[in-house]
């Protein structure tokens, strides 16, 4: 049975975090492959406005990947439209992938808020969740929220991973961008180009 780790996100941008964290999921966890699932829209984030496009988004997520042999990207969220769920994605990906082994990689950030999110439940019940390590994050805290909520057998649903200390985010580079600062270094080369190409997340004229 193949086993598919999912690390879904908005990606915007991606950065070598993303990656490294990936990257360490992957080599600890011996998956098969990692399919990076960029979101429609999210259901956390509806009320931004400074998204790139989503074909900007899946573009730079497929030049970040390319030199990553497990590595794998999927459009399904934009080809489903509308907001991006994570059960009815799973759901789709059992669809399209009936005998894989399916696993969800998430920050330990995210994992603090696991309980918000949509069928959490029943989303739990489909796959496991892998938690990778963020710094000033304790992964207990959501654990222990999903318990009280739901019981203790959540805790046989979620993997803790550690993964390299990358203290990047998309936010940090979306705000060096506008205020004309370099990002070198943050995201792989091939997407930094892309981002001055196309002028991405500048200052508003």
């Amino acid at each position: 049975m193949e086993r598919l780790a999912i690390m879904g996100g908005t990606f915007d941008p991606i950065h070598v975090g993303h990656l490294r964290m990936a990257y360490a999921v992957q080599r600890q966890l011996d998956f098969d492959r990692v399919v990076f699932l960029p979101a429609y829209i999210p259901p956390h984030k509806q009320t931004r406005s400074d998204f790139a496009s989503w074909q900007d988004r899946l573009a730079m997520v497929k030049l970040a990947v390319k030199k990553y042999e497990n590595f794998v990207v999927s459009s399904l969220e934009f080809d489903r439209g509308g907001i991006s769920y994570t059960y009815d994605t799973v759901n789709f990906m059992q669809e399209l992938w009936p005998d894989a082994e399916i696993y969800l990689i998430i920050g330990e950030d995210s994992l603090t808020q696991l309980y918000t999110w949509y069928r959490v439940p029943d989303l739990l019940r489909l796959v496991h969740f892998v938690a990778a390590e963020r710094p000033g994050y304790e992964g207990k805290i959501g654990v222990a929220r999903l318990t009280k909520a739901y019981g203790a057998w959540v805790t046989e649903k979620i993997i803790h991973a550690e993964v390299p200390d990358t203290a990047i985010s998309s936010t940090e580079i979306r705000k060096r961008l506008r205020e004309g600062k370099p990002i070198r270094g943050m995201t792989p080369l091939a997407v930094e180009q892309y981002i001055y190409e196309r002028g991405l997340y500048r200052a508003a004229p």
